[in-house]
């Protein structure tokens, strides 16, 4: 497969992953207002606390192979070895359901035992926990089902249930809550009803049109081992790389009123959408560069990674750029004047973010070549950066404090998995072209800063237009992208609208059928 075939083939298919995050992301903001509004910070707080609890719990219980298993499938695809795809299957499966039960059993206990004395002496998070734990192993074997869509290459099925049911069913069990003035535990019944919902669709999603030829045969062989021994480390990787959003929330619910964490947990989404190209990308990279490591066929990933990440931070730094200048502005429209408290962390965490983007496809390369023992390492590290600026600073500047230690900790880990990819693949997307966009990009977001600060700027609308239209005008005329690259972005096109545009009612009749 060629660079221009891989590369067609990843954007092409992100183009339904990339809209259908952006509708989920636009309704977990459209659900947290939601609850804000009926909520009191305290107990928005307390629910986002428990959230981070059964995140951590789901995380761990899925074992890393909700990134291993789509990598496996792909890879040994790649090699023409079916049989053993059907063994990967059978033994995720298994290993998911088993290890969410015994998290029903062993969470609570668990925190009970690390918080019952700390900052959960009342129990109110505690008593959220209890209700929240039984949506686990729902969750896990739900990530383990698009995995095994995602490995072969049926990556729309994400968009189907975790973009679209999953969160329209939270928003419309939420609005139930509140219609009927339910209580804090009459929202965390919603949610746990929504992943019940959600994974029942599923279910009959995976009878009727099953990825595979279905052969039910329970066998524990060499590719299980390989799963197994691939996938811990990435265990490790998941559970941390959650632990440096969710330590923001531990540390913060633990030196500070549950008030400040409502409003950092209300603030923290947002920065989510500075992933938001990479995530649906990165979704499609996986298997489609895995499968070519199967193949030996290895000539083309340099280019591919290169390529990509000038695409994604291309396309992610207006939004940056909105979200860096006029933070005050999202909160303000999003949730009112009560969290404009928490521009100054907004901005700081855009800033952690958009390296995300910057660096690229590093984690994703590392990830499909089967390097899942170095991203470990360097999740470790950098979870404990982490850690210790949090505890440095949250004491004394609250969420601030925290957004810092993200910001840092992100970058980190991106210079790190970039760092490995240079010089063990001899990867990196650092072309000429890619420094002139870099300096474009720095160059613009200071002109901005100084006209906002000159008060040349208001955050109108009409602004961001002009700006973006500038934005895309010094692109072409700096000629960014090279003539190949513009030859690829129209096949793209074509491929967008002869193969996309037929899904969008097909899609709306798979999901009627379903449901």
């Amino acid at each position: 497969m060629s660079v221009n075939d891989s590369v067609n083939r990843i954007v092409a298919g992100s183009g339904i992953i990339l809209a259908g995050t952006f509708i989920g992301m636009l309704l977990d903001i459209i659900t947290k207002k939601v609850l804000t509004s009926h909520l009191t910070p305290a107990d928005f707080g307390t629910y986002s606390l428990a959230l981070t609890v059964i995140s951590i719990t789901g995380a761990f219980a899925t074992l890393g192979l909700n990134e291993g298993v789509p990598r496996y499938i792909a890879f040994f695809r790649g090699r023409h070895e079916e049989q053993k795809v059907h063994e990967l299957i059978i033994s995720a499966m298994l290993m998911g359901l088993l290890a969410g039960l015994l998290a029903i059993l062993v969470s609570p206990s668990l925190f009970r035992s690390l918080a019952g004395n700390g900052f959960d002496a009342d129990g109110h998070i505690l008593s959220v926990v209890k209700i929240l734990i039984f949506a686990v192993p729902f969750t896990i074997l739900l990530n383990l089902t698009v995995a095994i869509y995602r490995g072969f290459d049926r990556t729309n099925v994400n968009m189907y249930f975790y973009n679209i049911i999953r969160p329209v069913s939270m928003l419309g069990f939420a609005l139930g809550s509140v219609f009927i003035g339910a209580s804090l535990k009459g929202i965390v019944f919603a949610d746990l009803l929504s992943m019940v919902f959600t994974f029942s669709i599923m279910a009959v999603y995976f009878i009727k049109k099953p990825p595979f030829k279905q052969e039910w045969k329970i066998k524990f062989s060499e590719p299980t081992k390989q799963l197994i021994r691939y996938s811990f480390p990435l265990l490790i990787t998941a559970t941390i790389l959650n632990l440096m959003s969710w330590i923001d929330t531990i540390m913060l619910g633990y030196f500070k009123p549950a008030e400040v964490v409502g409003v950092y947990n209300a603030v923290y989404p947002l920065v989510g959408f500075l992933s938001l190209v990479i995530a649906s990308m990165g979704f499609v990279y996986v298997p489609v560069t895995a499968k070519l490591w199967g193949q030996n066929n290895t000539a083309p990933l340099g280019s591919i990674y290169a390529v990509m990440t000038k695409w994604c931070f291309l396309l992610t730094f207006p939004l940056f750029a909105l979200i860096f200048v006029y933070p005050e502005y999202f909160i303000t429209k999003l949730y009112g004047a009560e969290y404009v408290s928490g521009a100054t962390a907004l901005r700081i965490l855009a800033l952690g973010f958009i390296t995300n983007s910057y660096f690229g496809f590093n984690y994703h390369t590392l990830l499909a070549s089967g390097d899942s023992d170095f991203l470990m390492k360097c999740s470790v590290a950098s979870a404990g950066i982490n850690a210790v600026i949090n505890f440095m600073l949250i004491p004394e500047y609250g969420m601030v404090g925290a957004a810092i230690g993200t910001a840092v900790s992100y970058a980190s880990i991106e210079v790190l998995m970039t760092l490995r990819a240079w010089r063990k693949q001899n990867m990196h997307p650092f072309t000429s072209m890619y420094r002139k966009l870099t300096c474009i990009v720095v160059l613009m977001v200071g002109v901005m800063l100084a006209a906002k600060n000159v008060h040349l700027l208001t955050g109108a609308t009409w602004e961001y237009a002009v700006f973006i239209a500038g934005y895309f005008t010094i692109v072409h005329r700096a000629k960014v992208l090279d003539n190949t690259e513009i030859e690829m972005l129209g096949e793209i096109r074509k491929a967008i609208r002869v193969n996309i545009s037929p899904r969008i009612p097909e899609m709306v009749r798979t999901l009627a059928a379903v449901i």
